[in-house]
């Protein structure tokens, strides 16, 4: 009934009373007046639970940062200072790529043969091909080979095509590329291996085979048409030759990858790879710059309008994304930069002496990579044994920031928002039914309203005729 509207007056006339009352009050306007409070009370919890879920948001994301920050700084006092490099004096004869394991030093290698797929089949036919899709009238047999532990076996007669057999030989699922090769206008069967060191053995069909290009007759037999045979790699290292299925070597020069590209001589150098470890160093202290970042934006009540170093007093703004309105990510922040910037190990080392220093106006970290490198170059385990103490005196206090499970700062205040959260979406469901039930309620007392005045309208009309009947009557007398 909400969505029609009666025009009352034209059923009871414009001078009805209750016809105009009738006008005067709509259903939706009932059903507005009846839930208006229910839904004042509706828009306050959606906009609790909507800062309580940014709250949460929020607080995930400062907790993801403190949890980058802290993983790096870990990586960095175990194994995240040992990136090694491999350059070869010959690269088009070999590559190379080291880990962090490999062992410095320069290694010659010979490479006597490249490892390599066998490919069979030559113009040399038995028939003249020279339409791929025209029956080949062969006789009837089967074709079978084996390569790489599959065995192909194919029917061929009459009616088979050169396409139809490589398409055949190519769904087979061996490893095995068929091709309807050309030369001179002639065509030609032509089998490449995808595996080095598989060799193609041909067991049955020799005949069909000699057709169309695989094998040749000569009067001594049949000749197998291989352009290239199957070999594995070899390499002469160290007075040895060692061989490989495939011209990657894992494993010659220990934590050390080689891949060839042809034969010759070439010298491998392993050696410490500076730039890789400053770059390493360096996404640590950015990800604690993003925290800084993050908790600035999220958590601090008021920012600054300039941060310039040059400056000695800074202006200040109220913060209009400020989420968190606890004090504890700043407090847990400025901690762990202090301890960052204090932090001096038993040999005297700290961040300032290998190049990374603190702003205290910004709260983060820069790093200058040419006093880094210096340092690492100089006193490379000096400095992994000066993260590794670091890693241990900070990493409690990130950590009881960083964790996703209770007890845990985060983890906490996370907690005590789901809880909240689970709270007001439980009154935000009672008042949506509430909602409901109002409108229900409204719905009836409109009913009956509408029963009433429509009794009263009719009531009026027929008192007004009653009057006109009875006054025309007594004027008429």
């Amino acid at each position: 009934m909400s969505g029609v509207a009666i025009n009352w007056t034209a059923i009871y006339g414009n001078n009805n009373v209750a016809a105009q009352m009738l006008s005067d009050l709509s259903l939706n306007e009932m059903e507005s007046v009846a839930i208006e409070p229910l839904t004042q009370q509706l828009n306050a919890l959606q906009q609790q639970l909507t800062a309580l879920q940014n709250n949460s948001s929020a607080w995930t994301t400062l907790q993801g940062d403190a949890g980058s920050f802290l993983s790096g700084l870990q990586s960095l006092g175990s194994t995240g200072l040992q990136a090694m490099q491999a350059s070869s004096s010959d690269p088009n004869v070999a590559t190379a790529a080291a880990d962090g394991n490999a062992p410095s030093g320069t290694y010659s290698l010979n490479v006597l043969q490249l490892a390599q797929t066998e490919i069979d089949g030559t113009a040399s036919t038995a028939i003249s091909i020279t339409d791929p899709n025209v029956a080949l009238n062969l006789s009837t047999a089967t074709v079978a080979f084996v390569v790489g532990g599959v065995t192909v076996s194919i029917g061929v007669n009459a009616s088979t095509t050169l396409n139809q057999l490589v398409n055949d030989i190519n769904q087979s699922g061996a490893p095995v590329d068929a091709q309807a090769a050309e030369s001179g206008g002639n065509y030609y069967l032509k089998l490449y291996g995808t595996q080095t060191d598989q060799t193609i053995s041909y067991i049955n069909g020799t005949v069909a085979l000699s057709d169309v290009g695989i094998f040749s007759s000569t009067s001594s037999g049949y000749q197998l048409n291989q352009v290239q045979a199957a070999t594995v790699a070899l390499v002469s290292y160290q007075g040895a030759t060692v061989s490989s299925a495939t011209n990657i070597y894992s494993n010659l020069i220990p934590d050390v990858t080689l891949s060839l590209s042809s034969t010759g001589t070439t010298n491998v150098t392993i050696s410490p790879n500076y730039s890789q470890d400053v770059q390493t160093i360096q996404s640590v202290f950015d990800n604690f710059n993003t925290w800084v970042k993050d908790t600035t934006n999220l958590a601090n009540a008021v920012i600054p309008t300039s941060t310039s170093s040059s400056t000695a007093n800074g202006t200040y703004q109220l913060n209009n994304n400020q989420v968190i309105h606890s004090p504890i990510p700043l407090t847990e922040l400025d901690q762990v930069a202090s301890q960052l910037a204090s932090y001096t190990n038993s040999q005297g080392m700290s961040l300032g002496a290998l190049g990374i220093s603190y702003n205290s106006k910004t709260g983060t970290f820069s790093v200058n990579s040419s006093i880094l490198t210096a340092a690492l170059q100089s006193n490379l385990s000096g400095v992994q044994e000066f993260f590794q103490q670091l890693s241990g005196a900070i990493s409690p206090l990130v950590s009881d920031f960083s964790q996703t499970t209770q007890p845990g700062v985060t983890a906490d205040a996370l907690n005590n928002d789901s809880n909240q959260e689970t709270q007001i979406q439980q009154q935000i469901a009672n008042v949506q039914q509430e909602i409901k039930q109002a409108i229900a309620n409204a719905q009836k007392q409109y009913n009956a309203f509408i029963s009433t005045m429509t009794g009263l309208a009719q009531s009026e009309n027929a008192f007004k005729a009653f009057l006109q009947q009875n006054g025309g009557s007594q004027n008429g007398g």
